[in-house]
């Protein structure tokens, strides 16, 4: 079996996040920042700057008046958003690999933390409780673990979660007996090398478990929108402890009566066109590496 260090060593095999991109999350990230120093960051970065002000000035968003200015697309799009648009322009053509170690086909991986993103966006809304911008990029963020995970996951190892699951165990609880991390704790570490702020390191280790994390709006609302896109995407029945939220998160979030199928709602019914934004924001990023 591979042990950790083995684990987070490969976790630091995967390409940095642009500066820019790290810039912005460092901004937002502050208990205090203004819209000036976000407009500064983006307006250095020529292709996040041309595809915010498409997103901005597209049907889904347009109003009577187009958006000339990158401080207006911002108000107008969003903090959190803006953030995810950035990060997946530098980890949607990784995360959109095939990973059969768990089951999934390409693509599958990759549309999941986009709903699961947007999910946080609808959450932030629902919510009475302020959650934090950054919270939609630990969403679209969450899995990423799982990318250098599953290079592990050999027949063996994948035997022994099984047998785990099979016996009542969660997979990231099966994960953790077997390798001795989870692909949550993973993927904590590879936002941790990127330099990302603590609450998104923070939601993303503790997705599965809030319960267990310091208090904090940003991890209970990734881990209600995973469970929102778990429940949009899934091809079967999802296992009982992975089909409802943790009554801690949906407390404190203050989430009101019958929100999970509002909040599944809303997710099915933007899913195709916030993928189809995340996936040109993503192709204009290939192009000006290429």
């Amino acid at each position: 079996m591979p042990d950790v260090e083995r684990l987070l060593r490969a976790a630091d095999t995967l390409d940095p996040v642009p500066v820019s991109v790290s810039r912005l999350l460092a901004v937002v990230s502050r208990d205090r920042w203004a819209f000036a120093d976000v407009e500064q960051v983006i307006s250095h970065d020529q292709a996040l700057t041309g595809r915010l002000m498409q997103v901005a000035n597209s049907a889904a968003n347009a109003a009577l008046v187009p958006i000339g200015t990158v401080r207006d697309a911002v108000i107008r799009v969003g903090v959190g958003p803006v953030l995810s648009f950035a990060m997946a322009a530098c980890v949607g053509r990784t995360m959109r690999r095939a990973l059969p170690e768990y089951g999934l086909s390409e693509g599958e991986l990759w549309a999941h933390s986009v709903a699961t993103s947007l999910a946080v966006e609808v959450v932030t809304a629902m919510s009475p409780v302020e959650v934090p911008p950054e919270a939609v990029t630990a969403g679209l963020l969450h899995d990423v673990g799982k990318l250098v995970m599953a290079r592990f996951l050999t027949p063996e190892v994948l035997s022994a979660i099984q047998e785990l699951r099979t016996g009542g165990s969660s997979s990231h609880q099966a994960e953790l007996s077997v390798l001795g991390i989870d692909h949550a704790e993973l993927g904590a570490h590879i936002a941790r090398r990127w330099n990302a702020p603590p609450r998104i390191v923070a939601a993303v280790a503790h997705h599965h478990e809030p319960d267990r994390a310091p208090v904090d709006p940003a991890t209970d609302a990734v881990h209600v929108a995973n469970v929102a896109a778990k429940l949009v995407l899934a091809r079967e029945d999802l296992p009982g402890d992975e089909a409802l939220p943790r009554l801690g998160s949906v407390s404190r979030l203050q989430m009101p009566g019958a929100f999970l199928e509002r909040l599944c709602r809303h997710v099915e019914r933007r899913l195709d066109e916030v993928m189809a934004r995340y996936d040109t924001m993503v192709a204009d990023r290939g192009r000006q590496a290429g």
